[in-house]
């Protein structure tokens, strides 16, 4: 079959696939024939070598949907899709290629409402959404949730959810005004354009000075401390990245008096059937239509990866970026 092999750390953007084995499934693994598969950044750092725990020769990526065509004979013949974390691609060989083998239980149905290609795009974006939402985050009916960064993939399944959950208000902040549609688009009733507005003034005109029951950094950074300041007392947030500055500072007073709960989520400490245990709990959104795709930016054959990896690394695509297996 046709991969792209990461035998030693480069430049993304000169992978190209290579002829290699198809993978043999093993004892309670199914075989996917790959149809499409995201091209996510923790891909294009891992090119480069920045997780120490991926080992070598290695088939990256993480996100994929397609068909199961060996293993369990109820499974065979299922659209399936899902996502890894600290083992597609890293640990052991991800869905940059034709074919992946994996555990049975780290496959889930394709929802009806969701293509290949949205399914593709939308695993890692949804398992991280859905961790920092509902497992840490514990969104419940009628509250208030800010998501920085709500444009994005991670962030727009995160307003989408909050949405579907009963939120009572969702306010998406948006780097500037070209955002604005998309962050909309994915439910959030009121934006913030960092560009020209603070963001913890913005929130708490939003909420008559209450603040944010819940808030989903997907910026950090710069954001880190206004999104922080932007909570209602005994408020929680939740980080997963950063831009730019690592090191952020807060008031420690104002954050102990105000009973404030601060949260960091590292999904590459999901496997793939972690993931799609997440995935499972919100199949029901995707089936009354309240969860959707992230928005696809491009698509590109196995044979153009390294432009795919090089658009993902430069930050250039407005939505997702796709690898689509011919």
């Amino acid at each position: 079959m046709q991969a792209l092999l990461i035998e030693r750390y480069g430049e993304p953007s000169e992978l190209r696939p290579t002829e290699v084995p198809r993978p043999q499934p093993e004892q309670g693994e199914v075989l996917v024939e790959v149809r499409a598969a995201a091209v996510n950044r923790s891909d294009v750092l891992n090119a480069r070598g920045s997780f120490p725990f991926t080992t070598l020769p290695r088939i990256p990526g993480r996100d994929f949907a397609g068909v199961v065509v060996e293993g369990p004979s109820e499974l065979v013949g299922t659209e399936v899709w899902g996502t890894g974390g600290g083992d597609l691609g890293f640990t052991r060989d991800g869905t940059h290629a034709g074919y992946i083998a994996l555990p049975g239980d780290a496959v889930v149905p394709r929802p009806d409402g969701l293509s290949f290609e949205d399914a593709a795009a939308s695993g890692l974006a949804y398992v991280a959404a859905g961790s920092a939402l509902i497992d840490l985050g514990g969104v419940s009916a009628g509250e208030t949730v800010l998501v920085t960064g709500a444009a994005g993939g991670v962030g727009s399944a995160a307003a989408m959810i909050a949405r579907w959950k009963g939120a009572g208000l969702v306010i998406g902040a948006v780097k500037d005004e070209s955002e604005r549609r998309a962050a909309e688009k994915a439910g959030a009733e009121t934006i913030i354009d960092t560009s020209r507005q603070e963001v913890s003034e913005a929130a708490m005109a939003a909420t008559q000075g209450r603040g944010a029951d819940l808030v989903l950094d997907t910026v950090g950074g710069p954001l880190f401390e206004p999104s922080l300041n932007s909570l209602a007392r005994r408020g929680r947030m939740v980080v997963l990245t950063t831009v730019g500055q690592r090191r952020v500072s807060f008031d420690l007073l104002d954050f102990y008096r105000k009973e404030l709960a601060l949260y960091g989520l590292m999904t590459s400490r999901l496997d793939a059937t972690g993931s799609a245990g997440i995935l499972r709990r919100l199949l029901p959104g995707f089936g009354e239509g309240a969860l959707r795709a992230p928005a696809i930016a491009e698509r590109y054959p196995l044979e153009q990866a390294g432009t795919a990896y090089a658009r993902v690394e430069g930050g250039e695509a407005a939505g997702r970026v796709l690898l689509v297996m011919e």
